[in-house]
């Protein structure tokens, strides 16, 4: 009889805790009420949540620590008292989930700088190369706004909750989950090579389909859908008070 292979136990403190952030975004559901949320279906080669239904978002990069203009919305202190990290740590995944959103489905969160209102330069967004130059690692987010007159619309996003990847995968990131209602105009595409597919899906139904396990999802996913589907509208849901557990989960 063979013996089988031995299984090789990494320790966890050998595998380092990665920071991401993830953006859950949301619009008002076309029929019977409720809200709507944009899922990415995810490749399965991909090293972390294979296969899996996923938010936009990914890891924050150390670009998005090098961003020094000024956004819309509350400042780095008062995100960090919401999710428990430093001002810093907020700062940049304020800036990398912004980035992250717009370099996998095209939704640019920003608006006309009021500095550079005057300077007679017209407003204009960033075209697909520069969202494939972002993509590929070139340049950050407050370099590609300030090239165009606008300012990151900071003030669109809500903090939602904070989750850590438990001992074991390969793999474990500290992540930063936000909420942002879809901005007028805009419409987020499947153009990530990381997603098999893309769409719109009533939070309530996604939530329901992640129970029974017609979309595979990870917990933390499927604990943000089920509090996304108690919503009458994405008016309520941004209006709400929310608290998070100290640490995270």
């Amino acid at each position: 009889m063979s013996r089988p292979d031995p299984v090789t136990v990494v320790p966890a403190a050998s595998v380092p805790v990665r920071e991401a952030a993830t953006v859950a975004l949301i619009r008002d559901a076309r029929v019977g009420g409720g809200v709507e949320v944009f899922l990415q279906h995810r490749v399965s080669t991909m090293q972390f949540a294979a296969g899996m239904s996923v938010f936009p978002g990914g890891g924050v990069d150390p670009r998005d620590y090098r961003g020094t203009r000024p956004w819309r919305g509350p400042d780095a202190t008062w995100w960090a008292e919401r999710f428990g990290i430093p001002a810093d740590r907020a700062a940049a995944a304020v800036r990398g989930v912004a980035r992250e959103l717009f370099e996998e489905t095209g939704v640019l969160l920003a608006e006309p700088d009021p500095a550079a209102a005057g300077d007679g330069r017209p407003v204009d967004l960033p075209g697909p190369e520069e969202r494939r130059a972002l993509d590929a690692g070139e340049g950050d987010l407050d370099t590609l706004l300030s090239a165009h007159g606008l300012i990151l619309s900071a003030h669109r996003l809500r903090p939602w909750d904070r989750w850590t990847t438990p001992p074991g995968p390969p793999r474990r990131y500290d992540t930063l989950f936000f909420v942002a209602a879809l901005p007028e105009g805009a419409e987020p595409d499947g153009g990530t090579s990381e997603a098999r597919a893309a769409e719109w899906i009533r939070a309530d139904d996604a939530a329901q389909a992640g129970i029974l396990g017609h979309l595979g999802m990870l917990r933390p996913t499927l604990d943000v859908l089920a509090g996304l589907a108690t919503a009458v509208d994405v008016a309520e849901l941004l209006d709400a008070p929310r608290s998070i557990a100290p640490g995270g989960r």
